[in-house]
Protein backbone atom coordinates (compact mmCIF):
# COMPACT_ATOMS: atom_id res chain seq x y z
CA UNK A 1 0.00 0.00 0.00
CA UNK A 2 2.90 2.47 0.85
CA UNK A 3 4.33 2.28 -2.59
CA UNK A 4 0.74 2.88 -4.30
CA UNK A 5 1.85 6.39 -5.21
CA UNK A 6 5.21 5.46 -7.02
CA UNK A 7 3.36 3.53 -9.51
CA UNK A 8 0.18 6.12 -9.99
CA UNK A 9 -0.38 9.80 -11.46
CA UNK A 10 2.71 12.35 -12.40
CA UNK A 11 5.18 10.01 -9.77
CA UNK A 12 4.35 7.01 -12.06
CA UNK A 13 4.92 8.79 -15.06
CA UNK A 14 8.04 9.97 -13.98
CA UNK A 15 9.38 6.60 -12.71
CA UNK A 16 8.64 4.75 -15.79
CA UNK A 17 9.96 7.31 -17.80
CA UNK A 18 13.10 7.24 -15.90
CA UNK A 19 13.28 3.48 -16.72
CA UNK A 20 13.20 3.77 -20.22
CA UNK A 21 15.95 6.52 -20.04
CA UNK A 22 18.22 4.73 -17.62
CA UNK A 23 17.85 1.38 -20.32
CA UNK A 24 18.62 3.49 -23.05
CA UNK A 25 21.58 5.27 -21.62
CA UNK A 26 22.98 2.78 -20.72
CA UNK A 27 21.99 0.34 -23.98
CA UNK A 28 23.70 3.34 -26.07
CA UNK A 29 26.61 3.26 -23.65
CA UNK A 30 27.37 0.08 -24.56
CA UNK A 31 27.18 0.33 -28.14
CA UNK A 32 28.94 3.18 -28.78
CA UNK A 33 30.41 4.62 -25.96
CA UNK A 34 33.83 5.36 -27.30
CA UNK A 35 32.11 7.55 -29.98
CA UNK A 36 32.00 10.98 -28.79
CA UNK A 37 27.82 12.05 -30.24
CA UNK A 38 26.61 8.56 -29.19
CA UNK A 39 28.54 9.21 -25.40
CA UNK A 40 27.25 12.41 -25.34
CA UNK A 41 23.70 11.06 -26.31
CA UNK A 42 24.15 8.43 -23.09
CA UNK A 43 25.38 11.04 -20.55
CA UNK A 44 21.79 13.62 -21.73
CA UNK A 45 19.59 10.12 -21.22
CA UNK A 46 21.31 8.85 -17.97
CA UNK A 47 21.14 12.42 -16.73
CA UNK A 48 17.56 12.76 -17.54
CA UNK A 49 16.76 9.57 -16.16
CA UNK A 50 18.20 10.40 -12.99
CA UNK A 51 16.26 13.49 -12.89
CA UNK A 52 13.05 12.06 -13.98
CA UNK A 53 13.68 9.27 -10.61
CA UNK A 54 14.35 12.59 -8.23
CA UNK A 55 11.07 13.96 -9.43
CA UNK A 56 8.76 11.00 -9.72
CA UNK A 57 10.15 10.16 -5.83
CA UNK A 58 9.21 13.99 -5.03
CA UNK A 59 5.82 13.60 -6.53
CA UNK A 60 5.15 10.21 -5.07
CA UNK A 61 5.97 12.01 -1.36
CA UNK A 62 3.55 14.98 -2.40
CA UNK A 63 0.99 12.09 -3.45
CA UNK A 64 1.10 10.03 -0.17
CA UNK A 65 1.39 13.63 1.93
CA UNK A 66 -2.23 14.60 0.25
CA UNK A 67 -3.88 11.59 1.12
CA UNK A 68 -4.03 10.38 4.72
CA UNK A 69 -4.90 6.61 4.28
CA UNK A 70 -1.00 6.25 3.30
CA UNK A 71 0.04 8.71 6.87
CA UNK A 72 -2.82 7.65 9.02
CA UNK A 73 -3.36 3.77 8.66
CA UNK A 74 0.06 2.85 9.13
CA UNK A 75 0.32 4.86 12.05
CA UNK A 76 -2.86 3.25 13.19
CA UNK A 77 -1.92 -0.17 12.30
CA UNK A 78 1.87 0.28 14.52
CA UNK A 79 -0.23 1.60 17.26
CA UNK A 80 -2.34 -1.18 17.56
CA UNK A 81 0.67 -3.60 17.49
CA UNK A 82 2.61 -1.80 19.83
CA UNK A 83 -1.13 -1.84 22.43
CA UNK A 84 -1.02 -5.90 21.65
CA UNK A 85 2.23 -6.41 22.63
CA UNK A 86 2.02 -4.83 25.49
CA UNK A 87 -1.27 -6.62 26.33
CA UNK A 88 0.80 -9.94 25.88
CA UNK A 89 3.96 -8.44 28.19
CA UNK A 90 1.48 -7.77 30.91
CA UNK A 91 -0.06 -10.58 30.70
Amino acid sequence: MLAEPMHEGRAGAYLRAAKVLTVAGAALTLIGGRRRPVAALAGAALLAGSACTRFGIFEAGIASAKDPRYTVEPQKARLAARREQQRQEAS
